[in-house]
């Protein structure tokens, strides 16, 4: 059975147009992959500088940006921070995390109610989809590829746009209102995603935040940080529509 999405906190999703721009997180909010980014970027450090894993420090992605994580990973291993390097770790990365990705014992999958979601608002015409991810875009590009749902977010902001993730906003914005054709208003997007650092960001950017409790944090960790909304899963497809929406959209 379907777990009802959470009311909108403070009734704070009730005036006002309904919003046009949803962006999206990734892992957590999207998709699980089981791990396969963590095996990867450790591989990854590991073939493109000669490091072994057990000098690799213990590493916490969630909410994380991937440029960001190598701006403190990579001088803590005594290797200097440089676009060479960089790009360096960047191929290494990239080359494992499609072998993880390919692997005939991968178990990741599509998060509760993703599919139907997305597929739900793609039909909607007032409802532009994109992506704001730490993720370097390519990396992003084979997770969203490997589990059918590239296709659906032509665009965002990434990773490898910016270390820091509140930076991530106004440049996924930018690019979505290129191709979208119009203006977005603050409260004509929210930033969709698993970790109180999703939060941080929509408000940083003017935009409503909506949480779901499918990645590292559970819902009363995230209600801690007082998003606009606070999902379980995105299982119910009418409802999650509903108060990203500010309507009653027709049933799929």
């Amino acid at each position: 059975m379907n777990r009802p999405a959470a009311h909108p906190r403070n009734g704070s999703a009730v005036q006002g147009p309904h919003p046009t721009l949803l962006l999206f997180d990734i892992d957590g909010t999207l998709l699980d992959t089981r791990g396969a980014g963590l095996r990867a970027l450790i591989d990854a450090v590991q073939d493109a500088f000669d490091i072994p894993e057990h000098r690799i420090p213990e590493l916490d992605l969630a909410g994380s940006t991937d440029s960001g994580i190598l701006r403190s990973l990579l001088p803590s291993l005594g290797i200097v921070m440089s676009e060479r390097n960089m790009e360096r770790f960047y191929r290494a990365y990239l080359g494992a995390l499609e072998s993880e990705l390919r692997d005939d014992n991968f178990t990741g999958e599509l998060l509760p109610g993703v599919g139907p979601l997305l597929n739900h608002l793609e039909q909607d015409q007032e409802v532009a989809l994109g992506l704001l991810t730490g993720n370097i875009e390519l990396g992003a590009r084979l997770k969203l590829q490997r589990f059918g749902i590239s296709h659906y977010f032509p665009t965002g902001a990434f990773g490898d746009d910016h270390h820091d993730r509140d930076h991530l906003g106004p440049i996924a914005l930018e690019r979505m209102e290129a191709i979208a054709g119009r203006r977005f208003a603050p409260d004509q997007v929210v930033v969709i995603g698993d970790t109180p650092r999703d939060i941080a960001c929509a408000r940083s950017l003017g935009a409503r935040s909506a949480s779901v409790a499918t990645g590292t944090y559970d819902a009363p960790d995230l209600a801690e940080h007082s998003p606009d909304m606070l999902f379980e899963d995105l299982s119910n497809t009418i409802e999650v529509c509903r108060l990203l929406l500010n309507h009653h959209p027709a049933s799929p």
